[in-house]
């Protein structure tokens, strides 16, 4: 992300002047839009709310954000953009720089104190998966997230069952958080600019009404198994996904009262659980 005050032709001589060629097979696209930059941080109507960004590029986003005088900490992993932040964000007391993944953090350890925060990014799609994982798997912590995500990767978080995009994260989501669009992002945001939409989402961490830790875990494996291999009966791709046999997969959906011939992306979050819990009740196929 930019650097408040240069202006969308600035990004690339910046970028040369630090050595950093754009990746497209990393994803990297970095914005170049002040107004986009503004408009996420408006929506974190607390100004001194802790914030923690994911890859804060050349700072478009982070400036706006430590502006406030707010607790800010942005990681980012290349180390000559790293090296151009944290000059950067010296000028903000309650601001800093990590370097490293942010996939090896701690939230604890990045907010010693216990207060709930807002983690922002303007995530590549090849991380998207993981650090959405990372988030809710400190939830507790975790006010809300902002992320800015390519739009098939945000149709794939709010998808029904049976649809094409309905998949395993889209079960993981609804186990763990509520997912709102806010607003779409044109390519023309961006440098360089990407050949698909972005889209600004808001992840409101929260349990699946009901379940356990245990059984939104087990329900999620179960989703992956089920749907590992697309457009096969829930029996074979359970038994295949499991690695059990599929007289041991159809018993344990008899038990569920699901119909074995069914396939496993027409299958919605409370009918997972269901499965999950009977899994469990068996022993997890021990």
């Amino acid at each position: 992300m930019r650097a408040r005050g240069s202006g969308a032709s600035g990004v690339p001589g910046v970028l040369r002047s630090l050595g950093v060629r754009p990746s497209k097979r990393l994803g990297q696209n970095f914005l170049t839009d002040p107004r986009v930059a503004r408009r996420i941080a408006g929506l974190i109507p607390d100004s001194l709310e802790p914030v923690l960004e994911i890859g804060p590029g050349l700072g478009a986003l982070s400036l706006e954000l430590a502006a406030s005088g707010r607790p800010f900490v942005a990681v980012e992993l290349d180390l000559r953009l790293a090296e151009y932040m944290e000059g950067k964000l010296r000028l903000y007391p309650m601001s800093r720089l990590v370097r490293g993944d942010v996939l090896d953090q701690r939230l604890d350890e990045l907010f010693p104190r216990g207060n709930r925060l807002t983690v922002v990014g303007n995530l590549p799609y090849s991380i998207t998966t993981p650090a959405l994982e990372w988030i809710l798997g400190q939830k507790e912590r975790v006010g809300r997230a902002l992320l800015m995500v390519q739009r098939e990767f945000a149709e794939r978080l709010t998808a029904k069952p049976g649809s094409k995009e309905y998949g395993s994260i889209s079960v993981f989501v609804s186990l763990n958080a509520g997912v709102q669009n806010c607003f779409r992002v044109s390519p023309g945001a961006f440098h360089p600019r990407p050949e698909v939409d972005s889209t600004v989402l808001e992840i409101t961490p929260r349990d699946f009404a009901g379940t356990t830790a245990g059984e939104r875990e087990a329900a999620s494996m179960m989703a992956r198994a089920s749907m590992g291999t697309r457009r096969k009966t829930l029996a074979n791709a359970l038994a295949n996904g499991l690695g059990i046999p599929a007289e041991e997969a159809r018993a344990v959906l008899s038990d569920a009262g699901l119909d074995p011939v069914r396939r496993g992306e027409t299958l919605s979050t409370p009918e997972f659980v269901s499965l999950a819990r009977v899994w469990m009740r068996r022993g997890g196929g021990s």
